[in-house]
Parts: C-alpha cells; sequence; structure tokens
C-alpha cells in the first residue's frame, strides 16, 4: 500500500470515528436520564472493558444512597422496550433529507425546535422572528412532513392539516372543523347542522370521520416522561446570586476497567484478542465522554437560561420573560439543534417548583405603550393571581380581564385571554359561578 493511500484510508478512518462519537454524543443529549441509564446499561452488558462506579458514600447520610440494583433491574425491564426516535429527530430527518435550500432549511428546523411533544407550537411562530416569506414557506415545509397535522397552533388546525393531505378540503368535516369549530367542541350538532345548512344525519358522519383523525400526532413519538422527583438541575439564591448545578441522580458512574486493562497489556501479542480489547476501550472512552459532554452541555445552556430569567427566579413565574433558543444558542455558542437537545425532558428543580427546562423559552407580548414586554407565561401567571382573587359568587368574565389586565399596562386580546384560560384549565365565569 502506497503512502498516499495509507493516508487516504486513515483520514477515512478518522471521520468515520468523528461522525459515530458526534452521533454518540446527541444521542446522550437528547436522552432523558432514564434513557441514558438505557444506553448504559446496553453499553456495560456488551462491553466488558466498561464498569459502572460505585456510588460516592454519603457519610453524613447513610440511607440516602440509591438502590443501584433495584435501578440496573428497572433498567433492564426498560431495555426490552422498543426504542423510538423522538417526533423531533423524526421531522428533523425529514428535513435534512429533503434537499432544501440552506435557509429553508434552517427556517424549517428551527420551527420543529419548538413544536411541543404533541406536534403544536406551545407558542406562535411568529415570535422567532423569520420574515413572512420565509416563515410560510417554512411552515409549509414542516406541515407536510410525516406525521399529518404537526406544525398546527392548536388541535383544530392540525385536524384542518391532516384534512387537507387527504384532499378533503370541500368535505362537510372540513366545513365542520372550520367554520362551526365550537359547536363540534361542544358537541352542539343540531346548531352545526343549521349553520351548515345540513341534516343531523349527514352531520353525524362528518363528526364519525373526525373522530378518525389523529388529536395527537405526535403520540407514537412520546417517550417516557421524567420521573417529577429526578431533577436534572438545581438552581438556589444565595444572597443576590443564583447557584446553578447539576444533581447527576441516575446518570451513570462509567468508567473503564483495570483487569481488562492489564489484559490487554499481557497479551499483546495475540493480535485478535488486541484487536478486540483496543475497540472495546476506544468505544467505553466514547461513551464516557459523550455522558461528560452532554452534562456540560446541560449545565451550560441552563446557566445562560438562568442568567437570562434572573428575574423569574428571584421574583416569580409572574416575572417570566419573553425568550428565545436562538438566544440561548449565541449565549452559549452552540447550534439550535444541540440547544433543542439539551432541553428536551431535562427538569429544573428550584424554590418556585420543578420546570422542564423547555418551558422557559416563550415569545413575547408588548404591554400597551409598546415599552414592556411579558411572557406569555406571565400573562397566564397573571390571569392566574386576579382569578384567584376574585370574588366567587361574581366571576371575572374574560371582557372584565382583559381590562383588568390592561390597567396593569397589558393590552391582550379577548381570545387570547380565553385561550390561556382553556390552557390553564380554568372554566368560562358563568361556569366557575355555577360551580359555587
Amino acid at each position: 500500500m502506497s503512502f498516499h493511500s495509507q493516508q487516504l484510508e486513515q483520514g477515512m478512518r478518522q471521520n468515520m470515528v468523528m461522525g459515530t462519537s458526534m452521533q454518540l454524543f446527541l444521542r446522550t443529549l437528547q436522552a432523558t436520564q432514564t434513557e441514558l441509564a438505557q444506553i448504559a446499561t446496553q453499553a456495560l452488558s456488551s462491553n466488558p472493558a466498561l464498569e459502572e462506579e460505585p456510588p460516592p458514600v454519603q457519610e453524613d447520610e447513610p440511607d440516602s444512597t440509591p438502590d443501584f440494583e433495584a435501578a440496573r433491574h428497572h433498567d433492564y425491564v426498560m431495555e426490552t422496550l422498543p426504542q423510538r426516535k423522538t417526533l423531533g429527530e423524526h421531522l428533523e430527518e425529514q428535513v435534512m433529507q429533503s434537499a432544501l435550500p440552506r435557509v429553508l432549511e434552517k427556517d424549517a428546523l428551527a420551527l420543529i425546535a419548538r413544536l411541543d411533544t404533541h406536534g403544536f407550537f406551545a407558542e406562535s411562530p411568529d415570535s422567532l422572528g423569520i420574515p413572512a416569506a420565509r416563515l410560510n414557506q417554512a411552515l409549509r415545509v414542516v406541515q407536510d412532513l410525516e406525521p399529518a397535522g404537526v406544525g398546527a397552533v392548536d388541535l383544530r388546525e392540525s385536524l384542518l392539516l391532516q384534512l387537507q393531505r387527504e384532499g378533503e378540503q370541500q368535505s362537510l368535516a372540513y366545513r365542520l372543523v372550520h367554520d362551526c369549530w365550537d359547536d363540534l367542541a361542544h358537541h352542539r350538532f343540531p346548531q352545526a347542522a343549521r349553520s351548515l345548512g345540513v341534516s343531523e344525519h349527514a352531520l353525524s358522519t362528518a363528526v364519525h370521520r373526525i373522530s378518525r383523525l389523529n388529536p395527537d400526532p405526535g403520540s407514537y413519538f412520546s417517550t417516557v416522561e421524567q420521573p417529577i422527583g429526578s431533577p436534572d438541575v438545581l438552581v438556589e439564591r444565595q444572597g443576590s446570586e443564583l447557584s446553578v448545578t447539576l444533581t447527576g441522580e441516575m446518570v451513570p458512574r462509567l468508567t473503564l476497567s483495570a483487569q481488562y486493562r492489564e489484559m490487554l497489556a499481557e497479551h499483546g501479542d495475540k493480535v485478535e484478542l488486541r484487536r478486540y480489547l483496543s475497540q472495546c476501550f476506544r468505544e467505553g472512552r466514547e461513551l464516557i465522554r459523550a455522558i461528560e459532554k452532554r452534562q456540560e452541555t446541560i449545565l451550560a445552556v441552563s446557566r445562560a437560561i438562568v442568567l437570562r430569567q434572573k428575574d423569574f427566579f428571584f421574583r416569580g413565574p409572574a416575572c417570566l420573560r419573553p425568550l428565545r433558543m436562538e438566544e440561548i444558542a449565541a449565549d452559549t455558542q452552540m447550534h439550535i439543534s444541540t440547544v433543542s437537545r439539551a432541553v428536551n425532558g431535562k427538569y429544573l428543580r428550584c424554590e418556585y417548583g420543578m420546570y422542564e427546562l423547555r418551558s422557559f423559552f416563550t415569545a413575547a407580548l408588548l404591554s400597551g405603550d409598546g415599552t414592556q414586554s411579558v411572557s406569555g407565561v406571565g400573562i397566564k401567571a397573571q390571569l392566574r393571581a386576579l382569578i384567584d382573587a376574585e370574588n366567587p359568587a361574581a366571576p371575572l368574565s374574560d371582557a372584565s380581564l382583559q381590562k383588568l389586565l390592561a390597567e396593569k399596562g397589558f393590552n391582550v386580546a379577548r381570545r387570547t385571554i380565553a385561550k390561556y384560560r382553556d390552557q390553564l384549565r380554568i372554566l368560562p365565569a358563568s361556569m366557575r359561578k355555577a360551580r359555587l
């Protein structure tokens, strides 16, 4: 083999290793703690060069040591379950395989990063700041992906997208969802039939068609939720500063086996054994480094979020400010898809409770004079406080809530108040009074 050929082969191997290492890192970064434990358990069972370090001894809390045998058994059971991609990964893969222009691909990936686990936008895609023409084009790309119905702002739009995918824009089912959504949602079928000028029998057929659509396009890709008692990140107030640390709970502590290292040194003359053990050690080091890099990335992203959301941690949820993933990507000098993976299924605990890291990204609403901005979550907190303080005998209507918010300096449309109230699972004023 010539020297040039040797260099070429070595370069190809390095690229393959780098590609494999990056894929492993992205896989561990995307994983929740439970999924990461599955990855580690699989590696421990297949790679003799890997060992699990014993948990550190807590001298002052002797009874707090986790039951690792029970956890290992749980992971073994979880390992037998079929593993699926997340919805985001599934959509990103389709975009990457579509040979889109680079700008359109970037916009589509940015939209995908804003989808929740159901495939819906938690906040308006307008908040991304993408020019209208580009935004509409990227939205069409996302809404054309599988599964049908993703890329919608709510259930109604998702159902319409699914019917469009089947070419049913002229159908009665489409008209029912499009024109009589409130009647459909509240089962006011006679009123809907009159509005559409059709018989109740025809309407019943349309309702049956709608019932066969998927109300949760992302359900197939849903992963096991993070246990509420196992946060990834802790945020504590220390005077005027905030401490951000990783808990390390359930994160596997892996190390390379000293016994197999000695075996490799003693039997270096046996080519096949040396080759096998060298590969085991290389793969073991890659996994250990991937987990370390995962933790470093989550910590860096968490610190950037906390820095941007200091008012939330000092003054409470009503002070959550508008924040976009692009800002954290810029602060940490990471790609937006890396930030998206880092916050996926990761939880933060602070004095106000447990929050998914993704929940700190919210769109902006401006105050009446345009000088003050507050997030949708902040408006929800204001609504909750107003309703909690209302007179039970005379509950506040949406119009009254709109007026009270305006007095606080926030001009919010009544339909937005109704939407947020629904998301908070708070009944309309008439029904709150009826339940007294």
